[in-house]
């Protein structure tokens, strides 16, 4: 039992070295409050059910799904598990490996066939002198949580591009209506014209004029059902279906709520997009890389237990220690080349860090701003929608009498469309920049258990 304990006592010893230097989490200049003050008058977390305060039943359900089946997320989920399973081999020196050595021989001779069997279990260990194993562990570790930081960053994108395609889909479905409508009042308009037209009222151009515009209002309406049909197979992409088997319930437009989004401090970024702790896992790998490049340098103990056990004194030991010890001592700058690549990746990776993190403060900015003045433009839209169509019911009232020319219905009937469908093109921006709003401040991510 004391030979045993100083056996013990000696590995212990021999593994107490650690060359890995400490990690720190890179500094990075982080401002205390947002620009926008929107964002600034609020302080609680994102709902990590963000999507349902738009209202939407239908949004839900295809968010639903494509966490379900979506292809690039099952991927994700797949090199999770290859990060698993690499996470294990770089942990496998830090125990012994068994192994089973058998002979067998079968000998003829003048008095008869001679079988001869044996087997031996063959047991080693590689001590871990300087840690290098243990780094390998931590280093393993580190790349398998920044696979799973990895899936939930694109988890994240995925919803987030299942709500703009969506939002896209309502819109487009809206300017649909709007382009049919416009068609109709354009077909209307020219039946006014061609009456005026019979009796003398207007020339022949007017009536071109009009026929002209109804050709394009027909080209417009078949070009916004071309858009319709592409935003809808894309969306059935990003559920993981055939667009020929998905069919989707297109709410109403004007029907998605506006809702408030909430933002803690700049400083919670780090933790709460996952995106940011991935490259952190990574640093935390590099890290370890460079304890393992520095190990390479000193020398290497790989014991074979049988030779200790069969040999169990304080000198039995230390001879079968002697005999497996390995020393480099000329690679040609193999070692050397080694440790520079592990300190360069570190480093690079300290900026990659820092990019990161700034690149996440500009998406936050760049989306409040987006949701701060689209919302201003949408009331300014509002306004002008209102006067415009009673700009086209008061002109075409007063063509109908003649108290105003074509060129001047015209004008106000070309006014109504765009404002119809400027109205429309605000209301997109904002619900597209509070998706991405909501992504940018990590969607109500926390840190994911294995």
């Amino acid at each position: 039992m004391k030979n045993k304990l100083s056996i013990s006592s000696a590995l212990f010893l021999l593994t107490a070295c650690n060359l890995a230097p400490d990690f720190q989490r890179p500094g990075v200049e982080t401002p205390d409050q947002w620009h926008d003050a929107m964002l600034t008058r609020q302080k609680s977390a994102v709902d990590p059910q963000w999507w349902r305060a738009f209202g939407s039943a239908e949004l839900n359900h295809l968010i639903t799904e494509s966490l379900l089946y979506n292809n690039d997320l099952s991927a994700a989920r797949q090199r999770v598990e290859q990060a698993r399973a690499q996470a294990k081999i770089a942990g496998a020196n830090l125990w012994p490996s068994l192994g089973l050595q058998g002979d067998f021989t079968d000998t003829h001779n003048n008095s008869g066939d001679t079988q001869k069997q044996s087997g031996q279990f063959i047991a080693a260990y590689e001590v871990d002198l300087w840690r290098a194993n243990r780094a390998r562990s931590n280093a393993g570790s580190a790349r398998l949580l920044g696979s799973v930081f990895s899936r939930d960053a694109l988890q994240l994108v995925v919803m987030s591009n299942v709500g703009q395609a969506y939002f896209n889909l309502l819109a487009l479905a809206e300017r649909k209506r709007i382009a049919g409508e416009f068609l109709e009042n354009v077909g209307n308009v020219l039946a006014i014209v061609e009456a005026r037209y019979q009796v003398g009222a207007v020339s022949a151009l007017d009536v071109a004029q009009q026929q002209t515009e109804l050709a394009t209002a027909r080209a417009s309406l078949d070009l916004v059902i071309q858009q319709y049909t592409l935003a809808e197979n894309a969306l059935a992409i990003l559920l993981g279906h055939p667009p020929q088997t998905v069919a989707f319930k297109v709410e109403r437009f004007f029907d998605m709520l506006l809702p408030e989004v909430n933002a803690l401090q700049p400083a919670s970024l780090l933790e709460r997009r996952p995106d940011v702790r991935q490259i952190e896992m990574e640093l935390i790998a590099a890290n370890a890389d460079i304890g393992v490049a520095r190990a390479a340098f000193y020398p290497r103990l790989q014991l074979n237990l049988d030779a200790v056990l069969a040999s169990p004194q304080p000198a039995g030991v230390a001879l079968a220690m002697a005999s497996s010890l390995a020393q480099p001592l000329f690679q040609g700058g193999r070692l050397e080349g080694g440790l520079e690549n592990a300190q360069a990746r570190n480093a690079e990776l300290v900026e990659v860090y820092r990019k990161t993190v700034l690149t996440a403060f500009k998406e936050v900015e760049d989306a409040a701003a987006v949701r701060s003045n689209s919302t201003r433009r949408l009331q300014a839209l509002a306004e002008a929608l209102d006067q415009a169509r009673l700009a086209y019911r008061l002109s075409l009232d007063r063509y109908r009498l003649g108290a105003i020319d074509y060129q001047t219905l015209l004008s106000t009937q070309r006014s109504l469309l765009n404002a119809e469908n400027g109205q429309v093109q605000a209301r997109q921006d904002v619900l597209v920049a509070m998706v991405q709003l909501y992504q940018a401040l990590g969607g109500g991510w926390s840190n994911t258990q294995l």
